[in-house]
């Protein structure tokens, strides 16, 4: 459940402002959203969005196959591993949705995008992609604490 969360809110965060008056105001200053968190968070997030899938699953018997699987937990989020999501404003853009678009980086390094495998896509098509994750999740539901039992008979 953190994990869908952390999707839902990467997103909300970033749909809350809005992009075009903020490009459009003089002067520009650097809008950044910065959001925190851990190993823990971060990789189950990016196994979310689809990424370092290998087509046979790890079990004990097929250990030495997997030497070179994509899934490798210590290469993939490192201590002090870092998720960017750059926003580009294009000024010369012919439509609305080619007005933004979006490039990954982990650990400083260009992420292709896991539906595409493009390293800069329309930020319009990263929403869609992600849509069903981000309507499904009924953030207040999920984050709601469970009912404390007041009584004694528990014991």
């Amino acid at each position: 459940v953190i994990f869908k969360i952390q999707v839902i809110l990467m997103f909300q965060d970033v749909e809350k402002v809005e992009w075009s008056s903020v490009f459009m105001s003089q002067p520009i200053s650097s809008p950044v959203i910065l959001q925190f968190g851990h190993a823990e968070t971060l990789l189950p997030l990016l196994s979310l969005m689809g990424y370092f899938k290998d087509k046979e699953p790890l079990t004990a018997y097929n250990y030495k196959e997997q030497m070179h699987r994509k899934f490798r937990s210590g290469h993939i989020v490192p201590y002090a591993s870092n998720l960017i999501f750059v926003l580009y404003h294009c000024e010369n853009a012919k439509t609305p949705k080619e007005q933004f678009r979006v490039q990954m980086l982990l650990n400083e390094k260009v992420l292709p995008l896991a539906y595409s495998q493009e390293t800069v896509s329309f930020y319009e098509d990263l929403k869609n992609h992600y849509k069903d994750i981000l309507q499904s999740c009924q953030t207040s539901e999920e984050c709601e604490l469970a009912k404390a039992n007041s009584t004694s008979d528990e014991l």
